[in-house]
């Protein structure tokens, strides 16, 4: 039998797909039926099928593509994924990046600064208030802290001005 997909090697495995009450078939090689496979991997991790199957313990984990620099020999965790996810991962990984880790927090502090000082200390109108609350919250939740607290200390500033001017 001949590969259906390529149509060139012979077929080794066959491929059912059940769609209602339709049965179809195709009849592939092995390298036709592993990029079938792995298309089909890569669109269930994006519709975020894989993830479910990790927290169940269903799936294996999958080694990365390409080999980290630098993993962390506590949990596993790759040091690169720090730009991916602002998780550095366990107490260990926090000691290995130290230093990447100060200078992260560092040029989220500098943006936060800088903005600061575009945006002027004196903040009168209350819509400029509530949009930096909205800004702080957008930090906290992207556990960006440092920046959080910046702006929990200009609405603080902001609003004791307001309450003397008053």
């Amino acid at each position: 039998m001949i590969c259906e997909v390529c149509n060139q090697r012979n077929a080794d495995i066959v491929f059912k797909t059940v769609t209602g009450n339709q049965v179809a078939t195709k009849a592939m090689c092995m390298a036709c039926a592993q990029t079938i496979q792995q298309d089909m991997m890569k669109m269930f991790m994006a519709l975020g099928f894989n993830e479910e199957q990790k927290k169940q313990g269903e799936a294996p984990v999958e080694p990365a593509v390409t080999m980290p620099r630098f993993l962390c020999t506590q949990c596993g965790r790759p040091y690169d994924s720090l730009g991916e996810n602002t998780m550095a991962g366990c107490a260990a990984c926090y000691d290995a990046m130290r230093e990447d880790l100060i200078a992260h927090s560092a040029a989220n502090a500098d943006t936060a600064v800088n903005q600061q000082a575009e945006d002027g200390e004196a903040l009168t109108n209350p819509d400029e208030v509530q949009e930096l609350r909205y800004q702080m919250l957008e930090a906290v939740i992207n556990e960006q802290y440092e920046t959080a607290a910046m702006l929990r200390d200009r609405i603080q500033r902001a609003e004791q001005t307001k309450e003397q001017a008053h």
